[in-house]
């Protein structure tokens, strides 16, 4: 079971095509436009979709060529040489050290001063709540805001069920209901999950029930600790 649960889970990419962009159109357009605007702050709740918003665009760039590089400021500190990249993208604006916070201010600095490169950035607050120095907080609202707004649990099921139909699943409601309650709250989590679900039920040739993935979810924890 463990090794079938490690073997089969999906990790799908970032992508803006498998982002649910119903409520956040705007948001997209923005991203993806290709004379846009250089600065953008997105903000919105945790499992908005915030973090796969700035992977895809960090993949978005990548195939048009640029330089581009991802920066967790939850996780790791911003590394000085960032500012060689073209494209950078810096999520958890919130959670960013003091000395990692005037790393930030001197990239969009320097980007300003030389007129080229992009710079993206998300944190869970607009701009002016936002829990950083002020002049940093200053720069954030300087260019274009957006809110991501996130999908209620009606949009999420809605989405799960197309795709369960795009794959020619019979899956009952049940499964999904237990899944938004039981599993992460993200789109992209959830539809990885269902995928996997669909691969381990065919290995086993068992059927996608509530019992079914109460055991696989217990096993993917296991494996994720």
């Amino acid at each position: 079971m463990d090794q079938l649960v490690l073997d089969l889970t999906p990790t799908p990419l970032p992508a803006f095509d498998n982002f649910l962009a119903q409520r956040n159109r705007e948001v997209i357009t923005a991203l993806t436009a290709e004379d846009g605007e250089r600065f953008i702050y997105l903000w919105g709740e945790p499992g908005s979709g915030k973090t796969h918003l700035l992977q895809a665009w960090i993949a978005h760039a990548e195939r048009l060529g640029r330089a581009s590089i991802y920066l967790d400021g939850q996780n790791e500190h911003l590394p000085d040489f960032a500012r060689e990249a073209s494209f950078i993208a810096v999520d958890h604006v919130d959670d960013l050290a003091p000395d990692d916070q005037i790393t930030l201010f001197s990239f969009y600095n320097s980007l300003k001063e030389s007129g080229e490169g992009r710079l993206l950035m998300a944190g869970r607050k607009p701009p002016m709540a936002a829990a950083v120095r002020d002049d940093l907080r200053t720069r954030l609202g300087w260019g274009l805001v957006l809110e991501v707004k996130a999908l209620s649990d009606d949009d999420k099921l809605a989405a799960l069920r197309t795709h369960a139909a795009n794959r020619q699943l019979a899956i009952a409601d049940d499964v999904f209901r237990y899944l938004l309650t039981h599993w992460r709250r993200d789109l992209s989590s959830l539809i990885g999950m269902l995928d996997m679900l669909d691969r381990y039920s065919l290995a086993l040739r068992r059927p996608i029930t509530v019992p079914l993935v109460k055991n696989v979810l217990q096993t993917a924890s296991s494996s994720d600790t």
